[in-house]
C-alpha cells in the first residue's frame, strides 16, 4: 500500500487493513470498498509472481516448461573468473536489545524515509501572540453567548494559515515529477491536514493527519465547525479513507507537549508543513 497517498496516515490505514483481514465487519462500508479494491491487485501481483500449471484436475504453482523433446543445452563459454570482491567494513551493532519494527512501525519508518526525497526549505519565526490572545477572548466571548464551544490558538492559527494562501499560494503547490523531470503541482483548493493526537483503548497514542476540504472557500464559522468535526471523528474512529486524501498543507502543534522549535517532516504530495512551538 503506497505511503505517498496517505502520508503520516499510513500506519493508521495498515492497522484498520489488518483488522478488516481478520473481520471484515470490524471496519466500516467504505474502508471495506476500500480494502477490496486494493485485495485483487495484491493477488494480481501473486499470479504474475508465480505462474500456475494444471497437474491432475488440480492446480499446483511451479514455473511452466515448455512441452516438446528437451533441447540439448548449448555450449557455454567459460567465463573469467572474476576477483574477489572486497569485504564490507562490519558494522557494530549499538548496545541494548535490538527490535524488529514490523507493520504499522515500518510503515512509518519507509514513510519518513520517503519523506527525506522532498526538497525543503526551513524557517523558523518567532512571532507576538498578543493580537492573537485578544482576538481569541473576543470571539470567544460571542460563541459563549450563543452558546458555542470555544476556539482555541490552534483554531486560529489554522485559519490565518488558510487565509495566507491567499497572498502565497506556492506554498500550496507540492513538489512532483514527469517523466524524470521534476516539476511544481499546483493546486486550487487548500486541503489543511491537522495533525490530532489520538489514545487508543490500550493507552497507546496515534498520530492522525486527516485534512479540512476547500478551506479556502469558507468563512471563519464555517472552517471552525469543520475543524471541530473533523477532530470529533478522529476521537471517536470515524475517520474515512476520504478524510484523509489530497492534504496540500499541514499544520502540527508539538507546543502542547513543551516543544519551543522542531522541524517536522513534510510528506510528499504536500506543499507545507507548520508547526507552532510553546506560548511563551
Amino acid at each position: 500500500m503506497s505511503s505517498a497517498a496517505f502520508g503520516a496516515n499510513i500506519a493508521f490505514i495498515e492497522e484498520l487493513y489488518e483488522k478488516y483481514r481478520t473481520d471484515p465487519s470490524s471496519v466500516s462500508a467504505s474502508w471495506r470498498e476500500f480494502f477490496q479494491d486494493r485485495d485483487p491487485q495484491l493477488a494480481e501481483e501473486e499470479e504474475e509472481k508465480q505462474p500456475v500449471a494444471a497437474v491432475g484436475g488440480g492446480v499446483e504453482r511451479r514455473p511452466l516448461r515448455p512441452s516438446g523433446p528437451a533441447a540439448e543445452p548449448a555450449a557455454v563459454p567459460e567465463a573469467p573468473v572474476p576477483a574477489p570482491a572486497p569485504r564490507p567494513t562490519p558494522v557494530p551493532s549499538p548496545a541494548g536489545n535490538a527490535v524488529p519494527l514490523r507493520g504499522a512501525a515500518s510503515k512509518i519508518v519507509a514513510n519518513m524515509e520517503t519523506s527525506l526525497t522532498v526538497p525543503t526549505a526551513t524557517s523558523v519565526r518567532n512571532i507576538p501572540v498578543k493580537a492573537l490572545e485578544e482576538n481569541r477572548r473576543v470571539i470567544n466571548n460571542h460563541l459563549a453567548l450563543t452558546g458555542q464551544s470555544k476556539s482555541s490558538y490552534t483554531h486560529l492559527i489554522a485559519w490565518a494559515l488558510v487565509r495566507a494562501i491567499r497572498d502565497f499560494p506556492r506554498m500550496n503547490s507540492a513538489f512532483g515529477t514527469q517523466e524524470g523531470t521534476p516539476v511544481r503541482i499546483d493546486r486550487e483548493d487548500v486541503n489543511l491536514g491537522i495533525a490530532i493526537d489520538v489514545e487508543r483503548k490500550d493507552g497507546t497514542r496515534s498520530l492522525l493527519v486527516p485534512n479540512i476540504k476547500r478551506s479556502q472557500a469558507m468563512d471563519f464559522a464555517q472552517f471552525l465547525k469543520a475543524y471541530n468535526d473533523i477532530v470529533r471523528k478522529a476521537r471517536n474512529n470515524q475517520l474515512e479513507i476520504a478524510d484523509f486524501e489530497g492534504t496540500t498543507i499541514s499544520l502540527t502543534n508539538p507546543g502542547t507537549i513543551g516543544t519551543v522549535a522542531s522541524v517536522p517532516r513534510l510528506m510528499a504530495t504536500q506543499g507545507t508543513i507548520i508547526a507552532t512551538g510553546q506560548i511563551d
